[in-house]
């Protein structure tokens, strides 16, 4: 988890951070008047592109989250993944934001 007693709230909309050793990223964020966190699989595409969340050039990777909403006659095997592009670092991404709707969208997915 970050230092939080460093980060600058001014240029904070989520709070996300990876686990190297685990290959995941966790999101932290408001949602609805609560807060709300996901974790997913996290793989570098070493290159730009562009980021879902801050709809900017950076360098990005792959993030990829299990939902937790299932379908009523789901077998008990049944996963589904949602994965999107976003920075690789979540400060630059932070500073990039502009509008919340994707990653909104994007956690209302995952979560169900």
């Amino acid at each position: 988890m970050p230092d939080l007693a460093s980060l600058d709230g001014r240029h904070i909309t989520y709070l996300g951070w990876l686990d190297i050793a685990a290959g995941k990223q966790f999101i932290v964020y408001p949602l609805d008047g609560r807060l709300v966190g996901i974790e997913g699989r996290f793989t570098p595409a070493g290159k730009k592109s562009m980021c879902f969340v801050c709809n900017r050039q950076e360098e990005v990777a792959l993030f990829t989250a299990i939902t937790k909403a299932r379908p009523a006659n789901a077998s008990p095997d049944y996963y589904k993944a949602i994965g999107n592009y976003m920075c690789v670092s979540s400060e630059t991404c932070n500073r990039n934001i502009t509008d919340v709707a994707a990653l909104e969208t994007f956690l209302r997915n995952v979560l169900g």
